[in-house]
């Protein structure tokens, strides 16, 4: 029985998406009826800060097509406070990017793609697909031609079965959801885009060493979802604690129901802070690197420091 990689671990992701035809794949999955994607090319994922007081930035992979549009692809397993601001940045830094000195230039742009793979839902939206353009305000039409777009992909929300998939990104994303759970191949046979996605993700396709940083990437993935589920459940008892007690006291004073339920939210607010601050301490014991655990928790690097 074969056995492939889960998309959500660093090492799983690269694997499949490290593989061009397989990008390519995924991306014309995404952008069907709209953007056609013949070749890639992987460039330097690194932007450097214009001055050395800028952020730089760093992605799971940037790629571009024959005709110059750019690609980000990415894969994010937990929310962040400022998440759709991060994409944002990123993308407008890949644009600002092609900016070319002297007179000649008129700005001719080239299309600017991120695709996000989320393994969490998104506040703004109920459906596991969510694209955001510039568009008019009054029609909600795009203004002018797309060249900056955000495309995020929720696993957390995606939900189809095997059955109810009928279009390419819709098999693809049950694929990547579950296929580290596949007692066999879905789709395998069906499409050779398929093929090669399944292909590329066999566990057993693995060099030794590749295998060792996919197992120690899958060790600190249980162990982050572990610490992340106990700080939850501890700071919902906290949480509920400390609103009983302050709606008691409340309740005193103004009337016990309307003290409890302003005690309520206000101790599970104060409850689920403190669950992050649980977290980042737990994870760093572990040893994860702080730059994750404040992309993870929201806190800042300076908070996480003096934890």
């Amino acid at each position: 029985m074969e056995k492939y990689v889960n998309i959500m671990l660093d090492k799983g992701f690269k694997t499949v998406f490290g593989v061009k035809q397989v990008a390519i794949d995924f991306i014309n999955a995404v952008l069907e009826g709209e953007r056609q994607v013949k070749d890639l090319t992987y460039i330097d994922k690194e932007i450097q800060p214009e001055v050395i007081e800028q952020r730089t930035v760093i992605f799971d992979f940037l790629c571009e097509d024959v005709d110059g549009a750019k690609f980000i692809v990415e894969m994010q397993n937990c929310p962040q406070r400022y998440f759709f601001n991060r994409g944002f940045y990123y993308l407008c830094r890949t644009v600002s990017r092609q900016g070319e000195t002297g007179d000649d230039w008129k700005y001719d742009l080239r299309p600017v793609y991120g695709i996000y793979l989320l393994n969490f839902s998104l506040p703004e939206s109920t459906h596991w697909r969510t694209d955001v353009i510039m568009a008019n305000e009054a029609t909600g039409k795009a203004f002018g031609e797309v060249k900056l777009k955000q495309i995020y992909l929720s696993f957390d929300r995606f939900n189809l079965s095997k059955e109810e998939c009928k279009s390419p990104l819709e098999s693809s994303m049950y694929i990547l959801k579950n296929m580290n759970i596949f007692d066999m191949s879905p789709f395998k046979e069906e499409n050779e885009a398929f093929k090669r996605l399944l292909n590329v993700a066999n566990l057993a396709a693995l060099t030794p060493r590749e295998r060792a940083i996919y197992d120690e990437n899958l060790k600190n993935y249980r162990d982050w979802r572990a610490t992340l589920e106990y700080a939850a459940e501890e700071a919902e008892e906290k949480g509920m604690k400390r609103g009983l007690e302050k709606g008691l006291e409340k309740g005193l004073q103004k009337g016990m129901e309307e003290g409890l339920e302003k005690g309520l939210e206000k101790g599970k607010a104060e409850g689920l802070a403190e669950g992050q601050r649980l977290i980042a301490i737990n994870l760093k014991k572990q040893g994860i690197d702080i730059e994750i655990i404040a992309q993870c928790t929201g806190l800042s690097v300076e908070e996480i420091d003096k934890l």
